[in-house]
C-alpha cells in the first residue's frame, strides 16, 4: 500500500453536470481537457484534492512549481482544498465524477450545494489505499457518508462472484440507493445499513459492528473509511480481535470530529510532528501507521 503523488503537476475541469444523487450526495460531473490525461490508479478508493474557487473567481488559480513541488507558495490566501473519493473515471470523455458528501456546514459542501455549470475546480494528487493481495476471498467494507462513494465503487468493480460485506452508518436509508443499485440482487453481497449514527451526529457504529463481526474463513480483506478516531478505533480491533496482519485491513480517517480543534493543536507542534511522521515512513510503516504515530505524539504534546 502507498500514498503515491501519481505525477507532477495538476489538472483543471469545469461542471458540466449537477445532480442530486440522495438526500446527502451531490453529483457532479466534471470536464475538460486536462482529464484526459487524469491517471487511473485501479483502486475503488483513489482520490483527488480538489481546490475551490475564492469568493470572486471563477476558478482557482494555477498552482506554481517551486523545488519540484507544485503548490499554492507565494499565495497569502490560498484556495480551500478538500480530499474526495473519484466514483468514476472517463478519459475518453475527458470527464471525472465526484459525488460530494453534504454537511451541515463547511466550504465544500456550500459549494457543493450551489455550483453550476461551467465553475472551475483544480484537482491536485492522486492517492489510493484499497490494496487487497491477490489471494483475497472476500472483502469487508466499513463506511460513513464520506466513505460511502468509494464504497459503492468497490462494490460495483467487484470481481465476479468475491463475497462482499457492507456496513455502513448514514442519515438516511435513501442515501443507500447507488449501493443497493451496484449491489444488485448478488447473493453474495450484504448491505448492512445503520441510520442516524456517526457522520457528526454521535458516536459512530462501525468500530462495533467490526468487533461483533464473524470474519469469513480463508484469507480476506477489510476496508474501513470514515472519521478518523473511529478509523483508529476500528484499525485496534481489526489487529487485537481478529488479528489480521497488516496487508490484509487498511483504516482510513476521511475526516475528523474535532478538527478546529486538531488544526489548532497541530499548528503548535508542526515541524515535530512532521518530522514524526516523515521518521515512521523511514522506519517502515505505510502512510496511515505513520499519521497514527504522528497523532499519537500530538496527544502526548497536548495532554
Amino acid at each position: 500500500m502507498t500514498d503515491t503523488l501519481t505525477r507532477p503537476g495538476f489538472w483543471t475541469a469545469t461542471v458540466h453536470e449537477v445532480r442530486r444523487l440522495t438526500p446527502h450526495l451531490q453529483r457532479i460531473v466534471l470536464r475538460g481537457p486536462d482529464l484526459a490525461h487524469f491517471p487511473r490508479l485501479g483502486a475503488p478508493d483513489e482520490s483527488v484534492t480538489i481546490y475551490l474557487p475564492r469568493p470572486g473567481e471563477a476558478a482557482p488559480p494555477p498552482m506554481t512549481l517551486r523545488g519540484e513541488v507544485w503548490g499554492y507558495h507565494d499565495e497569502p490566501h490560498p484556495p480551500i482544498g478538500r480530499n474526495y473519493s473519484v466514483r468514476a473515471v472517463d478519459p475518453a470523455g475527458a470527464r471525472l465524477t465526484i459525488d460530494f458528501a453534504l454537511h451541515d456546514h463547511g466550504p465544500a459542501t456550500s459549494w457543493a450545494r450551489q455550483a453550476g455549470t461551467g465553475a472551475g475546480l483544480l484537482l491536485w494528487r492522486c492517492r489510493a489505499w484499497f490494496r487487497p493481495p491477490a489471494d483475497t476471498r472476500w472483502l469487508v467494507l466499513a463506511a460513513d457518508l464520506s466513505g460511502l462513494p468509494a464504497a459503492t465503487r468497490a462494490v460495483a468493480e467487484r470481481p465476479p462472484g468475491l463475497p462482499v460485506r457492507v456496513l455502513v452508518d448514514l442519515p438516511d436509508l435513501a442515501d443507500a440507493r447507488d449501493l443497493l443499485a451496484a449491489a444488485g440482487d448478488d447473493p453474495t453481497v450484504h448491505v448492512d445499513v445503520r441510520v442516524g449514527v456517526g457522520n457528526g451526529h454521535g458516536p459512530g457504529s462501525l468500530a462495533d459492528r467490526l468487533r461483533e463481526t464473524t470474519l469469513p474463513d480463508g484469507p480476506g480483506y477489510v476496508w474501513v473509511a470514515g472519521e478518523a478516531g473511529e478509523c483508529r478505533t476500528a484499525r485496534s480491533v481489526l489487529r487485537t480481535v481478529h488479528r489480521l496482519p497488516r496487508d490484509r485491513a487498511v483504516c482510513v480517517g476521511y475526516w475528523r470530529t474535532d478538527s478546529a480543534d486538531w488544526e489548532r493543536r497541530y499548528a503548535r507542534f508542526r515541524p515535530l510532528l512532521d518530522q514524526v511522521y516523515q521518521d515512521g515512513l523511514a522506519a517502515g510503516l505505510n502512510p496511515v501507521e505513520a499519521g497514527d504515530r504522528m497523532e499519537e505524539a500530538l496527544e502526548r504534546m497536548t495532554r
